[in-house]
């Protein structure tokens, strides 16, 4: 008889068992290819450059961009005749060693091969491109995960997967935290083939490790999907509410920039920042995870636009003339890094509460779009902004996108206490479109 995978004091003994560690092996390899391929390494270097801290920006965050392609994936899932672990394993094997294309890009630029502009238009590819299809291919991963898991399972096993990711992060990020600004003094910009290397070795492993996890069999994602009008509503609710925090993350600027191009820091400050986040991440999804398996996903959803609204308007009190601004930024690193894990793993939880493994995909591939020309409109307008320079520039991001992040708390449709449910909302068998009738 095993225990109950939810019972508080049983989740991790469920977690450690056998029959996880391929899903566990590729959480160690994600937490170093995130950090160490991620905009914590690519926007100290591509400032040091000579990119625009708005270039910078905009270059950094090209996957996120890239995700539209998840539009597609419904269609390439029909070619496919359903093969998502297929696409993924395919996606993951292409993308996500890119660490190794990177770190070859700085060390023709240490050796003068490549002058400082045809490096940034070769890291702007690389992370662009192969970064969209890791962006893509790691979404999907998470759908073969609800589909092949037990809905108890995939409560304990999802959020310690992301617990462990990032906490390899917020480990591997604070050793360069501290040492980047003399190993840059020392070496150049060899100092990021480093992180980079790592990263694509990381990439492998994952390529190779998700061969071994079960398959979810094939996945067909239903074109008419028959809903009843309140769970329509609470999914398009659900849908605003991501459309508005998806312009805030736009609008906001990274902190990293804000440190290097105002506030004077070298690199070691802005890396320590995403250090210190993903070590924060860590610590709130341990709580939250065990929170929401027990409260309302749409109530800690609202809780948590609630605080990042406050700590991006608390931007507003980073002044290059306040002595004590990077701490300020650190509050702000610790508040925002609180509100990301709460946002989305209620936003997921809530999602997977409403609707079924094919549905979410469906969910997702719809709105999509929507996600990323709001995140692209909030972007270049915070771009444009940037242009002006100085601190007038980013005080306007800190409030506009402060604002937009408690707007979008209003619309979250949090119940009152005696409404909260725990237990998923919606059960429900999808009728397969004739002649796809294959198990999933």
């Amino acid at each position: 008889m095993t225990s109950d995978p939810t019972a508080p004091i049983g989740d991790w003994r469920a977690f450690a068992r056998r029959r996880y560690r391929p899903f566990r092996l590729v959480a160690v390899a994600q937490g170093f290819i995130g950090p160490l391929s991620g905009p914590a390494i690519v926007i100290p270097l591509l400032l040091s450059l000579g990119a625009h801290p708005a270039l910078a920006t905009i270059l950094a965050v090209l996957p996120v961009l890239g995700t539209m392609g998840q539009r597609l994936l419904p269609s390439l899932l029909d070619r496919t005749n359903g093969n998502l672990r297929g696409l993924v394993v395919l996606g993951a094997t292409v993308a996500e060693p890119r660490g190794l294309l990177l770190a070859g890009i700085v060390a023709l630029n240490a050796t003068g091969i490549a002058p400082d502009g045809l490096t940034i238009a070769l890291v702007a590819l690389v992370v662009g491109f192969f970064g969209s299809i890791g962006a893509i291919a790691y979404g999907s991963l998470q759908s073969w995960y609800q589909i092949i898991l037990p809905d108890a399972e995939r409560r304990v096993v999802g959020p310690r997967l992301a617990g462990i990711a990032l906490g390899i992060g917020s480990v591997v990020l604070l050793p360069l935290a501290i040492g980047m600004d003399d190993l840059v003094s020392g070496i150049g910009v060899w100092a990021y083939a480093v992180p980079f290397g790592v990263a694509g070795v990381a990439g492998l492993v994952v390529a190779v490790v998700l061969r071994r996890i079960p398959s979810p069999g094939r996945v067909h994602v239903p074109r008419q999907v028959t809903w009843t009008k309140g769970d329509d509503d609470r999914l398009r609710g659900l849908a605003r509410v991501l459309t508005l925090a998806s312009l805030a993350a736009g609008l906001a600027p990274f902190l990293a920039v804000y440190a290097i191009a105002v506030l004077g820091t070298g690199p070691g400050f802005a890396i320590a920042l995403s250090a210190i986040s993903s070590g924060t991440l860590v610590l709130a999804s341990l709580v939250v995870s065990s929170r929401l398996a027990h409260s309302s996903a749409s109530r800690m959803l609202r809780a948590s636009m609630l605080l990042r609204g406050f700590a991006l308007l608390l931007g507003l009190a980073a002044h290059p003339a306040n002595p004590y601004a990077p701490a300020v930024l650190v509050v702000i690193a610790v508040a925002m890094a609180v509100g990301d894990t709460a946002g989305q793993l209620s936003a997921n939880e809530r999602l997977f509460r409403l609707a079924t493994g094919p549905v979410v995909i469906a969910f997702q591939s719809h709105f999509v779009v929507r996600y990323v020309l709001a995140y692209g409109g909030g972007l270049l307008g915070g771009s444009a902004v940037m242009l002006m320079g100085g601190y007038p520039a980013f005080a306007i991001l800190f409030g506009g996108a402060g604002l937009v992040r408690l707007t979008a708390s209003r619309f979250t449709g949090a119940p009152s206490r005696s409404q909260v449910g725990t237990t998923t909302e919606v059960h429900r068998t999808i009728g397969l479109p004739p002649g796809d009738n294959a198990p999933r």
